[in-house]
């Protein structure tokens, strides 16, 4: 897990909503176990797209809220119709919790397999597990380039650390190799 610097600002719960990101602000929420209630927060739309670009939702993030500054995962990024953020939630957590997370799954080696005129359907690109945050991967990653027609991929099939728990089906398809060309 990567620890990454971002910063957010207490907001008014009766501020109104679009009225901040029609200045440029996204609303959001801190909540948490550990948390005596939840904070509402404010940040830059354009720091909040540029932190999520370069991170995933598995990434550790210290936020810096007024004079504190305290650990937080994204947990939930909401988008409208126009695929804009319109909220994000992030969890914070502390450290050696138990956490579930929806971890994002990526494939390598796809070009090997285009280059055997193959390709990687991908069908599912998360996978939900539970452990200790600190253990908990940012991504998989699972290289495609030794897979052959129709091998397929199922969550069964990834080797996770010890000590994490996959909570999704095992025998959910993550992906499966097809050729390019139809008969």
């Amino acid at each position: 897990m990567t620890n990454l610097n971002f910063k957010v600002y207490e907001r008014n719960v009766k501020e109104n909503q679009n009225r901040l990101r029609k200045t440029g602000q996204i609303p959001g929420i801190i909540y948490g176990e550990f948390l005596e209630e939840t904070i509402p927060v404010k940040m830059c739309n354009a720091e909040l797209r540029r932190m999520l670009r370069k991170n995933s939702s598995g990434s550790i993030l210290n936020v810096s809220l007024e004079d504190k500054t305290i650990n937080c995962v994204v947990k939930e990024v909401q988008k409208n119709d126009r695929h804009e953020i319109i909220h994000v939630d992030f969890q914070y957590i502390k450290p050696n919790e138990i956490i579930k997370m929806r971890i994002p799954i990526k494939f390598i080696g796809q070009d090997i397999l285009e280059s055997k005129r193959l390709t990687l359907e991908t069908h599912n690109l998360y996978i939900d597990l539970q452990g200790d945050v600190e253990k908990i991967p940012e991504s998989i990653e699972l290289d495609a380039s030794q897979m052959s027609l129709d091998d397929k991929v199922l969550i069964e099939d990834i080797v996770i650390p010890q000590d994490i728990t996959i909570l999704s089906d095992p025998k959910t398809l993550l992906a499966v190799v097809s050729s390019q060309y139809f008969n």
